[in-house]
């Protein structure tokens, strides 16, 4: 299965005190041993030192980053990345400025909107200023700029009055400290697209959606933390493989996905969320650099539909970041030696060749 040369990896994950170990990375290090590689684990907590300190003790060739907060701040993420270029370490995943851009849902907008890929018209607040981008009509999702994992985003975030929108605003900078997005909010379909590879080559997974189930027609579709990560129970929102996705549809959701993906800076994966109006519009919501990997993610079900089990898809982001840094590279099979191949028969300068 594999295709690399047997590497030195290290899983690079957080692990504060007195906590369990999350289940992706005991089984990311499973798929590195399944694939031939060595797999050793660096938990790191709220110890700056400790990052560069205990990767270069573990002598890998390449760090395997899951590493998606750092001191219970989700928005370190980038940080521990820009500690490891400045270190000179070779990672999987996005590096400092596709984390920057990704990270921060305003500049995802505005760069979406410079390279005209559909998104919902917007506005943002930054505590002092509003500035708006198209003709907001309410209803409004309002979110923090900076947030992770749906952090913010609840049964408060979607308005309808200025004086709910205000509300919810300064709620955000209270609770949260951060600036506020607000978009139109698109009754719809919502849709993941898995990109895997480097940015020059990348590859797409089929579409994923998710069913929303048993839910309330009363209620507006919002994805918030207790449909991510609540439990699931009988009619409970779930994710599928989209069905009855037209051929012209797919090339529009695809393309968005790809065009977000290199104009972000991504590489290795991610994940771009979307939202398919009633009129049957695609239109970008979030573009998520190093996605949860776990084997039951969005990523892994788009993969397994693709033919790729979940090691496979591992090994592919492997690939994608070997690749990127010269690591590992195998020698061709049954190459004979240039002194064993026959030498060419000289051509006459009169006769013709042939």
């Amino acid at each position: 299965m594999a295709t690399l040369q047997p590497l030195k990896i290290a899983i690079l994950h957080y692990l504060p005190e007195g906590e369990t170990i999350d289940p992706v990375v005991t089984q990311v290090g499973d798929s590195l041993r399944e694939l031939g590689h060595e797999s050793t684990t660096i938990a790191v907590s709220d110890r700056v030192f400790d990052i560069l300190e205990k990767i270069e003790s573990s002598k890998c060739d390449l760090v395997f980053n899951l590493c998606e907060t750092f001191a219970e701040d989700y928005r370190m993420e980038v940080n521990v990345a820009a500690l490891m270029e400045l270190g000179r370490v070779k990672f999987t995943g996005s590096g400092t400025a596709g984390l920057l851009l990704a990270q921060d849902k305003i500049l995802t907008k505005q760069l979406l909107e410079y390279h005209e890929i559909p998104t919902p018209d917007f506005a943002t607040f930054d505590g002092v200023t509003v500035e708006t981008n198209g003709d907001l009509e309410f209803p409004l999702i309002v979110k923090p700029a900076r947030s992770d994992a749906s952090i913010g985003i609840g049964k408060k975030s979607l308005v309808r009055t200025w004086e709910d929108l205000t509300k919810r605003v300064q709620e955000i900078r209270k609770e949260l400290g951060d600036e506020a997005l607000a978009e139109e909010f698109i009754e719809g379909r919502e849709v993941y697209v898995g990109v895997i590879g480097t940015k020059e080559m990348p590859e797409i997974l089929p579409i994923v959606e998710l069913d929303f189930g048993n839910w309330d027609p009363k209620k507006p579709t919002i994805s918030d933390r207790e449909v991510k990560f609540g439990p699931e129970t009988e009619g409970s929102p779930k994710l599928m493989i989209a069905r009855n996705i037209t051929p012209e549809l797919r090339q529009r959701v695809e393309r968005a996905a790809l065009l977000a993906y290199r104009g972000l800076k991504l590489q290795d994966y991610a994940r771009i969320d979307l939202r398919i109006s009633s009129e049957g519009d695609p239109y970008i919501l979030e573009v998520n650099p190093n996605p949860y990997l776990e084997d039951k993610s969005e990523l892994a079900l788009a993969a397994r539909e693709k033919g790729l089990s979940y090691t496979q898809l591992v090994g592919r982001i492997l690939e994608s970041a070997a690749q990127r840094y010269g690591l590992g590279r195998k020698p061709a099979a049954d190459k004979a030696p240039a002194a064993e191949k026959p030498a060419p028969a000289p051509v006459s300068a009169t006769t013709p060749p042939g």
